[in-house]
Parts: structure tokens; C-alpha cells; sequence
């Protein structure tokens, strides 16, 4: 199985149940961004991208694995990246949705837990969440981005930003 997002190519590996999402050749994904005043995803860097799973784990408790890189002279699927480059590989659990009818939340579901992890939302942003008390802003926090499981919702794909990294 393959698909492709906006940061990533994706492909589930069976043997151990993950799925592997690469970063197109030459970027390595998003992260919120201050712009036109207000949070706005933009390009990250490779340490972006490492620090943004990184909290991801920590926050949601996840086991995103960084798999590898990989180096190609090959052009860039995306237009107005210069061809060669580097493409960050890591793994993640596959989400077993408890429905899949429905397998996302709604709108109000996320809010939920959003505030019960200490979130409030950041008005006319990319669907974005500041927390203070863990200087932590989140973007891209749509019901796509979340999956319900048995265990409850977990989200897959945020953007996440430390603005004490940023300091």
C-alpha cells in the first residue's frame, strides 16, 4: 500500500504493523511558523522534523522511529526543489480505528482532548493549539489527523513547535 500526503510518501510495512512515511526528496515536512501574523505551517529543517516527533512521542505518547535517511540525485516530486537532496524515513504504530465507519472524531472530540492535555485554541490559525504551561503550539490538529481507537484518539500527523526551542 502506498499514499501520498503533502510532506510525505506513505507505505505500510506488514511485518511489524508501522507504517514508514518519507519526506519528499530535498524537505523535510512542516512546522508552525509565525506569518501575515499568524501560525501558519511552513518548511522545517532536519532538526525541525526530529524535534517535532520527538515531541509528538513525548506528548501523545506515541514510538515514532526515525529509520533513516536517504540520500537520492533523483528530481524532487514537488515543484521548485533542486534536484538531489536528502528524505528523512520514520516509522509509526498503525492506528486501528474502533469504527471504521467512522474512523476520525469530530471537531468537538478533539477539543476535548485538546483541553484535557492542557491546550487552548489559537483563533484564525492552521487548526492550532497553544499550551503555556508546555510553551508547546500544535497545528494541523483536524479530525483527519486523529484517528479513534480502542484506546481512545490519537493523533498521527501534527505539527508541533517548542517555543523555548525557538527562543
Amino acid at each position: 500500500m502506498s499514499d501520498e500526503t503533502g510532506e510525505h510518501e506513505v507505505r505500510f510495512r506488514e511485518s511489524d504493523r508501522r507504517v514508514l512515511k518519507r519526506t519528499w526528496t530535498g524537505t523535510f515536512g512542516m512546522v508552525p511558523a509565525w506569518k501575515d501574523d499568524s501560525w501558519r505551517p511552513a518548511a522545517a529543517t532536519p532538526l525541525d522534523y526530529l524535534r517535532r516527533f520527538a515531541m509528538h512521542n513525548a506528548l501523545f505518547e506515541d514510538d515514532v522511529c526515525l529509520e533513516g535517511v536517504i540520500v537520492s540525485k533523483k528530481p524532487s516530486n514537488l515543484p521548485g526543489i533542486v534536484p538531489g537532496g536528502a528524505s528523512m524515513v520514520i516509522s509509526q504504530r498503525w492506528l486501528v480505528a474502533a469504527d471504521h465507519e467512522r474512523p476520525h472524531p469530530n471537531e468537538d472530540e478533539i477539543i476535548t482532548l485538546m483541553e484535557e492535555l492542557g491546550f487552548e485554541p489559537i483563533p484564525d490559525s492552521f487548526f492550532g493549539w497553544f499550551s503555556e504551561s508546555k510553551s508547546l503550539l500544535v497545528l494541523d490538529a483536524k479530525p483527519d489527523n486523529f484517528v479513534k481507537t480502542a484506546d481512545g484518539i490519537l493523533p498521527f500527523d501534527l505539527m508541533l513547535l517548542s517555543l523555548r526551542d525557538s527562543e
